[in-house]
């Protein structure tokens, strides 16, 4: 045992700050030293870094950057969610922040967001109480006539001194064998504990409850289309039809009536889709090659490089409009393909462009063609070399153009035979929505199917804007083998991390690893200062980095991977991944590594005493913890306020790469948009203060759980809670006295019981609440009802009343209303009643594309009167008036369903949730508007393709400096995007 002891000294001489910053003499004394001052710097440095980003957060908060960083909800959202700025004194600021009503923070933020504050204060509640009683009675006791005060006597009389200075001087393993009675005290402390916390979890369970209960029975949200539809999974194929699904569930509806029920069944769109996803990746490229060249003619231009232009090169040249979509294909398609390979030759031979007056042929981009076996043009590849066929060389800005021209006529094709059963199959999943809230709620709790597995998992409150479309056609067995790859998958991620996290908590360990590991003896004779930084902040910082900054992303795509069928299932299921990785790598392993690195040493050279090695060194690795949780508290909530990387990225970063002016429109519109599954399980006490004033002024919510990401946190909780008590169970155990016997049986003992005591507690609790987590009670069905009826008695007669809603009128007007170009059907007849031999996909997509047509026209009217080009003003001032058009662009947009007139409401919510690719608009190449006028010879020029070649430079300018500038969204941008929150 005499490894174990340092060498004796006079104890008597120690004062009680000496012992707790210097402890024992020789190494032990060096440990502490270090350790403490691992602790001090850590605090220092984060301090710091969260002073410096609270100070450059109220010096860049009102200027033009930081009024898109830091208040964008102030001027990019609707009217009805724009906040007011932020209060430029910080008291103010701070007082604003806490006088945030928990309505007013539901309304802009979402339940979710709501019950992340919510879950801040509880665990704030939780542990604040705790932390008092740690510090007036388990400190002291630890502290007070232990291990670091007296000298240890062995069994044979041998003296010397503990193994504990330094911080640990306040911890478990301080207590002096000869009174082990006071472990009693952390007994009752961890009743008391547990005790409070399993009661606060119920409060704070029962208030979700009844928020929840009256979020989901609020008028506003009964309105939305996703409060009554259901998402039903592995259906049988006897059922994958609307005729056979409605005579199932129409026991929900009032007198068997299937036509209160709307069903939608799935259908596996996948080619459709990739032939979108490739003609909007061409359309970017072909964006990209207009503004490159737009940027080397103006730099000419404004050299003084002017184009002479001839009679011929300014007349405007008309083109023979193409056929309409027929409903012949074939003949369909010779037509096209004549008139657009003629579109193509004239625009690759036509000298009357204007860029050609500017550009060398060898400056513009050129391609090697080849003609494929569909007759179609395609790039030459290297990787291709055994390709025959006719070969051409073509500038590549017409290819562009030809390319989207011709996926656009292949969609449009695809668009009339949507029903078509051999190119699009149904899949084993359908939506069915009924016409009241209380039906959706009873069809998703009851039994659907007599046989195990079947029509199940259902799902509610499911907004079309979240589905994974690509995950509607996994079956059972698809989603049991997916589950267990990502299994794999998972365990490998644990494994790969498990490295780096060893060795950063090792790091945390140098002192002991300086004087326990004979080949890192050189480290002692490194500056205690460096020791400090690199056991305190740096090791620290570096694992929260390491566990933050890759591993959200990574198990989302395991959560798409599993089978998620929506955005907040994958953040539900997210959140279990994270939280389990979090347990393992940051709670468990590093526990482990910590204490591992000095242990193992001890037990080499004394393998006797071991119990008593475990339990004097496997507290100490809570040193590593404080030190972890100091980051996260100041840096990590100095960087959420802050927002370090997007500054960054939009300062420094994105000016480096070209910017289309959709680009341009996406980074200045787009506001970002929380996910919660990483959130709830990496937090911060501290970082209240950040995270209200983002959800309230910066981030808004697209994906929302409804606070079910809240309750799965709580019930994370309780590993926290087991952990505790399964640690205390083995921390008693190994408590020696004097006589080396087990001196802490009976604490042992009362906190087994209280383990078994909080397992029946949390089982009794999960199945007397677990009904109402989910699902409406029926009792709250009247009370909603009547709320509902006073809310909207008189709103659709406000839709027919002239004088409040005159821009209806234009809406509904069937005069205008020429229908999609991409349907066989002509017009919207304006009725809100579909014929019923009409009830199939094809026609409510087209229907749905007509009426998103109008609205497009009349939304771009509205824009247009708004939008007045800046003239050159000072940097500063441009830059916001600027931003204030495009703020009052995106007001432009309807933002409600009583925007909508009743048949394009109708219309909308026929198609709410079918597949959105099948009523993708046209694409519309989106170019400035430049002095040197090419941006209006190349809408001139697009024309000879027809309709199958749009091209706009609405809103969109190029500067002085050649940067594009924006004041709208992009022209083909879905006038309902703003919808899609309140479906």
């Amino acid at each position: 045992m005499s490894a174990e002891i340092s060498t004796a000294a006079n104890s008597t001489g120690n004062s009680t700050i000496d012992t707790l910053f210097l402890g024992a003499p020789a190494d032990v004394q060096g440990q502490a030293g270090i350790q403490l001052r691992a602790f001090v710097l850590n605090i220092a440095v984060n301090l710091s870094l969260f002073t410096a980003a609270i100070l450059l957060f109220f010096l860049l908060k009102s200027s033009a950057i930081g009024r898109r960083i830091y208040q964008p909800k102030n001027y990019l959202v609707q009217d009805r969610l724009r906040v007011e700025a932020v209060p430029t004194n910080p008291i103010t600021w701070l007082r604003r922040i806490f006088s945030i009503r928990d309505d007013e923070l539901i309304l802009k933020c979402g339940l979710d967001g709501y019950f992340f504050i919510r879950f801040l204060r509880a665990i704030i509640i939780i542990f604040v109480p705790l932390m008092i009683i740690v510090v007036t009675v388990l400190l002291p006791i630890n502290y007070n006539k232990g291990k670091g005060n007296n000298p240890r006597v062995t069994p044979d009389g041998e003296r010397g001194r503990w193994d504990v200075a330094g911080l640990d001087t306040l911890s478990w393993q301080n207590i002096d064998p000869a009174k082990t009675h006071r472990y009693w005290a952390h007994a009752v402390c961890a009743i008391l504990v547990v005790s409070w916390a399993l009661y606060r979890i119920y409060v704070e369970k029962v208030n979700f409850i009844v928020v929840r209960q009256r979020f989901l029975t609020s008028p506003e949200h009964r309105l939305k289309a996703s409060a009554k539809t259901i998402l039903v999974t592995n259906i049988p194929s006897e059922y994958r039809s609307k005729e056979a699904l409605e005579a199932l569930y129409d026991v929900f509806v009032d007198n068997d009536d299937r036509s209160r029920l709307t069903v939608w069944v799935n259908r596996n769109y996948k080619s459709l889709r990739t032939l979108v996803a490739r003609r909007g990746s061409l359309r970017h490229a072909l964006e990209k090659e207009e503004l490159r060249i737009l940027r080397l003619i103006n730099k000419n231009h404004r050299n003084g490089h002017h184009a002479a232009l001839g009679a011929n090169q300014t007349a405007e040249k008309t083109y023979p409009d193409l056929p309409l979509l027929d409903d012949e294909h074939d003949m369909y398609f010779m037509q096209v393909r004549k008139l657009l390979a003629r579109a193509f030759d004239q625009d690759c031979s036509e000298e009357t462009q204007l860029w050609r007056n500017y550009l060398k042929s060898s400056t513009a981009s050129q391609l090697s063609l080849i003609r494929g076996k569909d007759e179609d043009w395609q790039p030459a590849s290297i990787f291709k070399f055994w390709a025959s066929g006719e070969k051409r060389r073509a500038p590549k800005i017409a290819w562009l153009r030809s390319e989207v021209a011709r996926l656009t006529t292949r969609i449009d094709a695809l668009l009339t035979r949507l029903d078509d059963e051999e190119l699009f199959p149904k899949q084993n999943s359908a939506f069915i929505q009924f016409d009241r809230q209380m039906a959706a709620h009873m069809a998703c709790s009851l039994v659907s199917h007599n046989k195990a597995g079947r029509m199940s998992p259902r799902f509610l409150e499911v907004a079309p804007h979240e589905v994974i479309w690509a995950n509607m056609g996994v079956t059972s067995w698809g989603r049991f083998i997916r589950t267990c790859i990502a299994l794999v998958l998972f365990a490998g991620m644990l494994l790969l991390w498990s490295i780096p996290t060893g060795i950063f908590t090792s790091l945390s360990q140098l002192a002991s690893l300086s004087y326990s590991v004979s080949w890192l003896a050189w480290l002692g004779r490194w500056p205690h200062w460096i020791l400090g930084l690199i056991s305190g902040p740096l090791s620290s910082i570096l694992l929260a980095l390491l566990i933050q900054l890759v591993v959200p992303a990574l198990t989302r795509k395991l959560a798409v991977l599993v089978g998620a069928p929506t955005r907040s299932k994958r953040e539900l299921i997210t959140q279990d991944f994270y939280f389990t990785f979090l347990f393992i790598e940051l709670v468990l392993l590093t526990a482990v590594s910590a204490s591992v690195v000095k242990i193992v040493p001890l037990i080499i050279d004394d393998p006797v005493g071991i119990p008593n090695l475990l339990a004097t060194n496997i507290p100490t690795s809570a040193n590593y913890f404080f030190n972890y949780l100091i980051v996260q508290s100041l840096g990590f909530s100095g960087s959420i306020l802050f927002q370090y990387l997007r500054i960054l990225y939009i300062t420094l970063i994105w000016p480096w790469f070209t910017q289309t002016p959709r680009e341009e429109a996406w980074l200045q519109t787009t506001i970002p948009h929380q996910m919660w599954g990483n959130v709830y399980s990496l937090f911060t006490n501290f970082a209240v203060i950040a995270y209200r004033h983002n959800y309230y002024y910066v981030q808004r919510n697209k994906v929302d759980t409804h606070g079910l990401l809240f309750n799965n946190a709580l019930k994370q909780l309780f590993a926290g809670i087991y952990v505790m008590e399964i640690a205390l169970i083995g921390l008693f155990l190994l408590v020696r006295d004097v006589q080396e016997n087990v001196a802490c049986k009976s604490q042992a003992i009362v906190v087994i019981i209280l383990l078994i005591l909080t397992a029946a507690a949390h089982f009794v609790m999960e199945r007397h609440l677990r009904p109402l987590y989910e699902f409406l009670p029926v009792t709250v069905e009247d009370s909603a009802v009547d709320a509902e009826r006073r809310a909207f008695i008189t709103r659709d007669d406000d839709f027919e009343t002239p004088p409040e809603r005159p821009e209806h009128e234009k809406y509904t007007s069937s005069a205008d209303a020429a229908g999609s170009e991409t349907s066989p059907a002509k017009t919207l007849d304006g009725s809100s009643a579909i014929p019923e031999q009409e009830k199939s996909m094809s026609t409510t997509a087209h229907n749905a594309r007509s009426a998103l047509t109008r609205l497009r026209r009349e939304t771009t009217a509205r824009i247009t009167e708004m939008q007045i080009h800046l003239p050159e003003l000072p940097n500063i001032s441009r830059r916001r008036e600027v931003a204030d058009q495009l703020s009052a662009a995106i007001a432009g947009y309807p933002d409600e369903l009583t925007d909508l007139s009743p048949d394009e409401r109708a219309a909308q919510l026929k198609a709410a949730f079918q597949d959105p690719v099948t009523r993708e608009p046209a694409p519309v190449v989106w170019i400035p508007q430049d002095p040197a006028g090419v941006s209006e010879d190349a809408l001139r020029q697009a024309r000879k393709y027809g309709r199958y070649l749009q091209y706009s430079n609405a809103g969109a300018y190029l500067t002085a400096k050649n940067k594009c500038e924006v004041t709208q969204p992009a022209p083909d941008t879905r006038p309902d995007w703003l919808l899609d929150w309140v479906l």
